[in-house]
């Protein structure tokens, strides 16, 4: 074993030692010499295949020091390709990210016969590739996608992805249970038609509550000129204090709600416990029954388990924001936010 002079760090070849000399001690040249091809997203595969986590890591902040994020974000993809953990990166909170987008959006068809919805693009990007890179400014990379409608089209790197192929009849809350087993740790979980500016999600973020919902208290501005999506669609939000007391479509008079959930919500360890335990007693307990408002237990509404949840005791608070998002579901919800992104996301 050769031994660094400098922090006594040991290594089996004089190579490795010198590659660490140069990265831990040196100039900051190998960064630069590796930020500058990460930006044309050639990596160079011998290093990265011989990189043990703890290096990786190192070099990853190197670069994000160096070169900005825009660098850093193809490295760590090539990362998770090869099996590397990075969630182990410093600074970034131990939270995964689940993106249901399963469903088919009738409403829009004529505009995306062929793809999902979550697929337009508005301005250069998509709206599911948006989010992706909100979720990724945010520390968050462990991210997990449930697919149903030409679920092939959405093909993301360092994503898992789980199959809904029976979402022509099943409702949001079935397609969210495909990826109960990403329900072990702290997660978000994200509408995927819905475009929305990082600083509402890390408002939601800062929040350490074990259920939190982002709730918009302007919410009726947005349905002044909005036809093709009326009001008894938006899931309104009644509230006391910091809890959120009634939650869902048709259920709550406009002249008593106090905003919109967005279709952006959080849940802690301790709060994804409770909703995975909540949902098997409601498996056992609602077959071939109504639950809440759905006609069933299958075709609920995610909304319609926070308020089973809410019925239970378990405090359900609301993160208030007051615009910053847009939904988009119908054409003319598309036409709005591509002419106006800039005041949509203000």
């Amino acid at each position: 074993m050769i031994a660094c002079d400098i922090c006594r760090a040991t290594f089996k070849t004089s190579q490795g030692l010198a590659g660490h000399k140069r990265l831990r001690h040196g100039d900051d040249k190998l960064a630069g010499e590796l930020g500058n091809t990460l930006t044309s997203r050639q990596l160079h595969r011998k290093i990265l295949d011989h990189l043990g986590e703890k290096l990786a890591d190192r070099l990853a902040n190197a670069i994000l020091e160096k070169h900005g994020r825009e660098i850093l974000e193809p490295y760590l993809e090539e990362l998770s390709r090869q099996g590397l953990d990075i969630g182990s990166l410093g600074g970034y909170r131990n939270v995964r990210a689940i993106i249901v987008a399963a469903g088919e959006s009738s409403r829009l068809l004529s505009i995306i016969p062929d793809k999902p919805a979550c697929l337009l693009e508005v301005g250069d990007k998509t709206i599911i590739g948006r989010g992706l890179e909100n979720l990724r400014a945010c520390g968050i990379y462990d991210i997990a996608v449930v697919r149903g409608y030409r679920g092939e089209k959405i093909d993301y790197p360092a994503i898992r992805y789980y199959e809904n192929r029976d979402y022509r009849n099943s409702g949001i809350l079935s397609s969210l249970f495909y990826a109960r087993d990403e329900m072990d740790t702290e997660f978000v979980f994200v509408y995927s038609d819905i475009i929305y500016s990082k600083t509402v999600l890390e408002l939601l973020l800062q929040n350490r509550s074990d259920i939190a919902m982002v709730v918009d208290t302007e919410w009726e501005t947005r349905y002044r000129h909005r036809r093709q999506h009326p009001v008894p669609e938006a899931e309104l939000v009644k509230v006391e204090g910091e809890r959120i007391t009634r939650i869902g479509r048709n259920l709550i008079l406009p002249e008593e709600a106090y905003g919109e959930f967005i279709g952006l919500a959080k849940f802690s360890k301790k709060g994804a416990e409770v909703l995975k335990l909540n949902y098997k007693w409601a498996m056992q307990n609602y077959q071939a029954k109504t639950f809440q408002r759905a006609p069933s237990l299958e075709k609920a509404y995610f909304t319609d388990m926070v308020q089973e949840l809410i019925d239970q005791g378990y405090p359900v608070v609301h993160v208030d924001i007051h615009g910053g998002w847009a939904e988009v579901d119908t054409p003319e919800d598309f036409e709005r936010v591509r002419q106006e992104l800039p005041s949509v996301l203000k």
